[in-house]
């Protein structure tokens, strides 16, 4: 569905505070497969070029989950200082890389190869810098609204900072990024920390290269249960039952 002139870069260094474990929370376990092999399958479906995974939490346990021969950058995110910060983290393994980089994360286990492949030819027939997954919600909830104008997107103001008429906003940001390589590197520096949670945000980068001229652009994610995280036992064992539910590969085993 790709070549090797993808990069992938998975953001897994979370410690996972609310699955109450001290295993790492990409290392539990959904259809009997650990949370992060199910990203790290979808690399391997997209053929990329080059896979740097961003770790922190237990780090050396993460790591040592996933030896082989394949070939994975590990880079370690330490502090952990919000998502932006992450793929500043892996930059430096990024530095030589020419085409585009999707930035997928380590939680959601149940997104498509189809889905990503449609986003990454979205992003390339647009000539986008940037392009983001998002969905399209009758029910928005808490997620971060996708800010358009004239069908291009222009900046993604989370929840807790939109305005009413920003809240009404259907379009919601699904959390997976493509963008081209060079202008990525060239405008994670510009990222800053102010905020109320003192991170550096990925969002961020929707209004930066806006202000640079540079086209950024959204594509839709068909169904929400591909881009569902897992941030508690609870959640995973929602999943878990809804992936019975529709037949996932795999969810048959326990977790």
């Amino acid at each position: 569905m790709a070549d090797d002139n993808l990069a992938v870069v998975i953001l897994a260094a979370g410690k996972g505070t609310r699955m109450k474990s001290d295993l790492p929370k990409v290392l539990h376990e959904l259809g009997g497969k650990p949370l992060l092999s199910y990203t790290l399958d979808l690399a391997q479906a997209l053929q990329a070029g080059r896979v740097v995974v961003v770790v922190g939490h237990q780090a050396q346990r993460v790591k040592a989950a996933f030896a082989g021969p394949e070939g994975y950058r590990f880079v370690v995110q330490e502090p952990q200082l919000g998502t932006g910060h992450a793929v500043m983290v892996a930059a430096p393994e990024l530095a030589d890389w020419q085409g585009p980089v999707l930035i997928l994360c380590g939680d959601v286990p149940l997104l498509k190869p189809q889905t990503l492949a449609g986003l990454l030819n979205s992003h390339a027939r647009a000539g986008n810098a940037l392009t983001v997954l998002g969905m399209d919600l009758a029910e928005p909830g808490h997620y971060g609204r996708l800010v358009t104008e004239g069908g291009a997107l222009r900046r993604i103001t989370e929840y807790r900072d939109a305005s009413e008429a920003e809240r009404a906003i259907s379009l919601v940001n699904a959390g997976i990024y493509v963008a081209e390589a060079g202008e990525l590197l060239r405008h994670l520096p510009r990222l800053t920390t102010e905020n109320d949670q003192k991170e550096y945000y990925l969002t961020d980068l929707v209004e930066l290269m806006n202000e640079s001229g540079l086209k950024v652009g959204f594509a839709l994610c068909p169904d929400p249960l591909e881009v569902a995280g897992v941030n508690s036992k609870e959640e995973l064992a929602a999943l878990e039952g809804a992936c019975r539910a529709a037949g996932c590969p795999g969810s048959q085993s326990g977790s």
